[in-house]
């Protein structure tokens, strides 16, 4: 087969293509025309009320859809229904460790004021012009330490550690009658 054959038949594939593509077209738009603007159920109107009932019904359905459930701990541990002693000390410690506590202030060797602060379970020694979390030591004095954010002062004064609540001090004793 020579080359101008195979262009010859290339170019007529090409035109065949091209008058299907037309006639497909052609039943689209057809089709298209057929559909009527405006429903036949339009008489039988729900009221505004229903209609919103009804979107919110399908809204749901969609969200629901789309919901992902997961689980992160296991629903049946028992340490989530029941809380022992270690449970509620931990959860204690959590509480003190979370807690900005100025826990001494002294002066040192130098002469310079200290302070230290205890906070995300560590104790550290600031002094003055030091930043604690983004605020600014600005004065030590005997007992308490002034802190600068944004121009806004607060002063911390020196606390003791917060007691353990009573159902996990082991200093606290309970008397039990046996009778």
């Amino acid at each position: 087969m020579e080359a101008r054959h195979i262009k010859d038949l290339t170019v007529g594939i090409v035109v065949i293509l091209l008058i299907a593509f037309v006639f497909k077209m052609v039943s689209v738009i057809r089709t298209v025309s057929d559909v009527p603007k405006e429903s036949i159920y339009k008489d039988l109107a729900i009221d505004s009320q229903l209609l919103d009932q009804i979107n919110q019904i399908e809204d749901s359905i969609t969200d629901r859809k789309g919901f992902v459930f997961t689980v992160v701990r296991d629903p049946l541990e028992q340490n989530l229904i029941v809380r022992t002693k270690v449970d509620l000390e931990q959860d204690w410690r959590r509480k003190i460790e979370a807690m900005m506590r100025l826990a001494a202030t002294y002066i040192d060797e130098q002469g310079n004021k200290k302070a230290a602060i205890a906070y995300r379970g560590q104790t550290v020694l600031y002094g003055i012009g030091d930043y604690i979390d983004n605020n600014r030591v600005v004065e030590i004095d005997n007992g308490k330490i002034t802190l600068a954010r944004n121009g806004v002062e607060q002063v911390l004064e020196v606390k003791p550690i917060p007691p353990k609540p009573a159902m996990i001090d082991d200093r606290v004793k309970t008397e039990e009658y046996i009778w």
